[in-house]
């Protein structure tokens, strides 16, 4: 008996792309198809990538309370608008966050622990992982609490659940 190795989806849209190319000349339209499937290949996440502005916020003061961000600094994180930057290469997806006040930015792999310094001055152990095309759980561990940030998108709408212990906000982003 042949014993066969399953191919994942890449390896097996790489050869039909191969295929294609051997063919000979590579008509215009399937040409902008094949490229059309590179694009997709290319974009994992691609419900998040791009940019997105927080156009509304239930609770996240007390999440920051809970978290032991003085009142002054909550004042000022709470006024602001920030705008998300998701970018994705490779294996690593990008999270930048600007806002008036402070950019942060992170790169990750999927799974994996990585060092984070918060926009609220706390260095903490993270992992982001990755639950469907629309759905990243961010997990922040400190010796003094765990943050929990669930990101879904559904449209142009991203939201943004955050949980500390028995405190939860919800931040609410337009695709930009």
């Amino acid at each position: 008996t042949i014993r066969r190795t399953p191919l994942d989806l890449n390896t097996l849209f790489d050869l039909e792309v191969v295929k294609y190319i051997k063919r000979g000349p590579i008509k215009s339209d399937v040409l902008t198809t094949v490229l059309d499937c590179l694009n997709l290949k290319s974009t994992t996440m691609s419900a998040f990538l791009g940019s997105w502005k927080l156009k509304s916020s239930d609770n996240f003061d007390a999440v920051l309370q809970k978290l032991g961000v003085n009142v002054v600094k909550r004042k000022l994180i709470t006024s602001t608008k920030p705008e998300v930057t998701f970018t994705m290469e490779g294996d690593k997806m990008t999270m930048k966050t600007c806002s008036a006040l402070k950019t942060t930015t992170i790169t990750f792999e999927f799974g994996k622990e990585f060092d984070e310094h918060t926009a609220d001055d706390r260095d903490v152990k993270s992992t982001v992982t990755k639950e469907s095309e629309n759905k990243l759980v961010h997990v922040q561990k400190h010796p003094d609490s765990v943050t929990t940030t669930v990101r879904e998108v559904s449209g142009d709408t991203m939201t943004a659940t955050v949980t500390v212990g028995d405190v939860k906000a919800v931040n609410t982003y337009q695709k930009e």
